[in-house]
């Protein structure tokens, strides 16, 4: 399982977009993107360098672009955030993925995880969580360290 955000995290141990960790924002409802740019603008090491509103889009800006962090919604329109970030996966082997979503259901959180090094971040908790776990992210912490995840789930591995 990967779902980790902590306290622990080296914030920018990874980074290859000069003195910066570059980041994709996807949403496609722009006032989410808009509070994810306001969250993530505490930290002058992070860049924003591109917001795309579809799954297509996301896979279009990362091929192109190869972010070092991917903060994906799950629901999109014409590819969803799971596809998506299979693909993202393939075309930009270097990104991290942070999934941020609406959605609490263990069977789609399971399905995002199963992808990789990702973390999982409700929208409802983004204020306090995706800073973490996109430092986290960057740290490359390989697992989840007890007591740092974002949510623990509610099944087994």
């Amino acid at each position: 399982m990967t779902i980790w955000a902590g306290s622990n995290a080296t914030v920018g141990r990874i980074m290859t977009h000069s003195s910066f960790a570059s980041i994709l924002i996807v949403d496609d409802y722009p006032g989410w993107r808009a509070q994810v740019r306001e969250i993530l603008a505490a930290h002058p090491e992070w860049k924003i360098i591109s917001e795309v509103s579809d799954g297509r889009e996301a896979v279009r800006e990362a091929t192109e672009l190869q972010p070092d962090i991917v903060v994906l919604d799950i629901a999109l329109p014409l590819l969803n955030g799971i596809e998506a970030a299979k693909m993202i996966r393939q075309k930009s082997p270097k990104s991290k993925i942070v999934f941020l979503t609406q959605d609490n259901d263990s069977d789609l959180m399971r399905a995002a995880l199963g992808l990789g090094q990702t973390a999982y971040v409700q929208k409802a908790k983004a204020a306090t969580r995706l800073c973490e776990a996109v430092a986290a992210s960057l740290g490359g912490s390989p697992t989840p360290q007890p007591g740092n995840c974002l949510r623990q789930p509610e099944w087994e591995d």
